[in-house]
């Protein structure tokens, strides 16, 4: 008996401990930009521990009743792998378009949230799930009623004669609530009863190892600045409504019905990029960096061998993993020995173009562009070469960049004539990764390709890049030029002077996770192009781009043409301002003639086409991530402003 005693009282001494360390995310008042932060930290960390899965049902209609100016209807909810969960929607009797609300847990309070005017969708916790098995497949029983509660939502939605849909949740259907509107992410109202207090205290339904990160108060503080309702304060609540300066929306103990039907429409934000990693994609980097961080080879490893095999699908050639895409440019133009010498390069293009020219030593020239591929103009090309023919100072090489993602067919020429004259062709595809030409893949078709991984990117690995050449003595001497020069990793001998341009296994394994989706990623962009195709020439004073025949975009950016009476950067400015949508950055706005650094040295020289591109176009937000909803209001927000 004495033995079991003190057995207890250290295991209530061990979990007190457990349960008592201070969680990573505790709110802390901030600036805003901290607090937005903090906020998207706390979603990302309930996102990674709920392991949140896309519920789909088919809905079947069980039942009707109507009694006291009710109409009752029941439903079974079928998922996709057969399962099924009940749930009854109850409103007035009319069909009048009402707002709704999703009633999680909900007693007597269902009946009376119809008779306020309420569609209302209830829902009941359910307890016969198995939370062992869910535990051992990194689950909970909270995390799937959250996918139930959420894929509902999307049901209610789509129902005729709905108009909005808040949450509500009392007890334990108070958690599943709370944990649907941080995934959801929306502005929908949210009330929940009987829920608010500690995890500590051994009654709440929690995602396991949520303690790490937040408490409850923590979390029902990242909801701010949406509307919440709660029946009683909670300073950390409170200060964090404060916080956010919408004191306001943090309502308490008002009446329910009332708040529910809060109107809560507001102006969407569309950024110019959205870098999507999932939560699988997120799962399988923090497996592969606790390897790395297991084996203490943070570099040179194993990773960057994987990632170099999977890069060579989109490549189409044998391809060298760097740290940036400017490293590859750099051990590009070292390779081509071109200090001292010309190279050519399009005068609308990146500042690293041309810079890394002048960093291994040559001296660069540029050329205009032509308009239906914006690649480099023939003509220019042409005349440019022959004025340093006959200047005596011969050309070393010439780049190409396949600017917005599309490979224009006066590549094909371009190649044709440095051909003919024994001039090299580098392609800078920063922009290009997946691209083609006549069904070759963009960088795999010059002597030399490189590639940027940078966040903006089609594919990222935080920072990264790739070389591939058709040349396997270049390969060779590439791998030894990102290693400063070392002739193998084992051996500390050094053959020519090279740099440190490795890739580490941490970035490598953010690149593994991001090329596992590419093929995905690609087909997104690919959509969202076709839809402004189809949508956007109902749109006054803008004119779409068109890609050229032979040629597959990845879409890096979708390009359009404004009227030159409109000015771009006061639209850009009204379209944020207005309605929440920020474009994409232009490809470029800028002539690298005008830089600062290169200003003075091309006084005088125009490029006329390549000034009128920067001038007048523009550059539509389109990411992998982006809904037909979001694309609506883009056009939405162009047609108000150039009508």
């Amino acid at each position: 008996m004495t033995t079991q005693k003190v057995g207890n009282s250290m295991h209530d001494s061990r979990v007190a401990r457990l349960l008592d360390r201070t969680p990573s995310l505790r709110f802390a008042p901030g600036d805003q930009a901290e607090l937005r932060r903090w906020s998207a930290s706390v979603r990302a960390a309930v996102q990674r521990l709920a392991l949140p899965e896309q519920v789909t049902f088919a809905a079947e209609l069980i039942g009707v009743t109507k009694e006291g100016g009710l109409r009752r209807e029941a439903y079974l909810l079928r998922r996709d792998d057969g399962s099924t969960f009940a749930a009854t929607l109850v409103r007035l009797d009319d069909d009048v378009d009402r707002p709704a609300v999703l009633a999680h847990s909900a007693g007597g309070e269902v009946n009376e949230l119809a008779q306020s005017g309420l569609v209302v969708l209830a829902l009941s916790t359910s307890d016969d799930e198995d939370a062992n098995a869910l535990l051992l497949a990194g689950r909970s029983p909270l995390a799937v009623q959250v996918d139930d509660a959420l894929a509902a939502v999307r049901w209610l939605r789509e129902l005729a004669g709905v108009k909005s849909v808040a949450l509500y949740g009392s007890g334990d259907g108070g958690g599943v609530v709370l944990h649907a509107a941080l995934l959801a992410g929306d502005g929908a109202p949210v009330a929940v009863d009987g829920h608010i207090g500690s995890y500590a205290d051994g009654s709440k339904q929690g995602l396991p190892g949520i303690l790490r990160y937040a408490d409850l108060a923590d979390l029902y503080a990242a909801l701010a600045p949406r509307p919440l309702w709660l029946p009683s304060e909670n300073d950390t609540i409170r200060d964090a409504y404060k916080a956010f300066g919408a004191e306001e929306n943090l309502r308490i103990a008002i009446p329910l019905a009332d708040f529910l039907k809060t109107d809560t429409k507001s102006t969407p934000s569309i950024p110019p990029l959205r870098v999507h990693f999932g939560i699988p994609a997120r799962l399988e980097v923090a497996d592969r960096l606790d390897q790395v961080l297991a084996s203490g080879m943070l570099t040179q490893g194993k990773l960057v061998v994987e990632f170099e095999e999977v890069a060579r699908r989109f490549t189409g050639a044998e391809s060298i993993a760097v740290s940036t895409g400017t490293a590859a440019l750099d051990i590009a133009y070292q390779l081509l020995n071109v200090a001292g010498k010309t190279v050519l390069a399009p005068v609308n293009t990146f500042f690293a173009t041309a810079a890394s020219i002048e960093r291994m030593g040559g001296k660069v020239d540029f050329v205009d562009v032509e308009l239906d591929g914006f690649g480099m103009d023939t003509q220019s090309l042409r005349e440019a070469l022959d004025r340093h023919d006959s200047a005596g100072d011969g050309v070393a090489a010439v780049v190409v960049v396949h600017i917005a993602g599309v490979v224009s067919p006066s590549f094909k020429e371009v190649l044709a004539e440095c051909t003919a004259r024994g001039i090299p062709v580098v392609e800078d595809t920063a922009h290009a990764l997946g691209s083609t030409i006549d069904g070759k893949l963009a960088g795999s078709i010059g002597a030399m390709g490189t590639y940027s991984l940078h966040p903006a990117k089609v594919a990222t690995s935080g920072e990264g890049g790739f070389f591939v050449a058709q040349d396997p003595a270049h390969l060779d001497a590439a791998r030894k030029l990102r290693d400063h020069g070392k002739i193998s990793i084992d051996k500390n001998i050094h053959d020519r002077l090279g740099n440190n341009w490795r890739l580490s296994e941490v970035h490598a394994a953010v690149g593994l996770a991001h090329f596992a989706q590419l093929d995905e990623m690609l087909a997104m962009r690919r959509e969202l192009a076709a839809w402004y195709d189809e949508h956007l020439d109902g749109i006054p004073r803008v004119k779409r781009y068109v890609v050229p025949t032979g040629s597959q975009s990845n879409y890096y950016k979708y390009v359009a043409f404004l009227d030159p009476a409109i000015d771009r950067a006061e639209l850009k400015a009204r379209l944020r301002q207005r309605h929440g949508v920020s474009l994409a950055g232009e490809v470029y706005d800028v002539l690298l003639s005008d830089q600062p650094y290169f200003a003075d040295r091309f006084a005088g020289r125009t490029f006329e086409q390549a000034k009128w591109f920067t001038s007048h176009h523009i550059c539509l937000p389109a990411f992998p991530s982006m809904t037909t909803t979001e694309q609506r209001h883009v056009l939405h927000a162009l047609r108000t402003e150039l009508s």
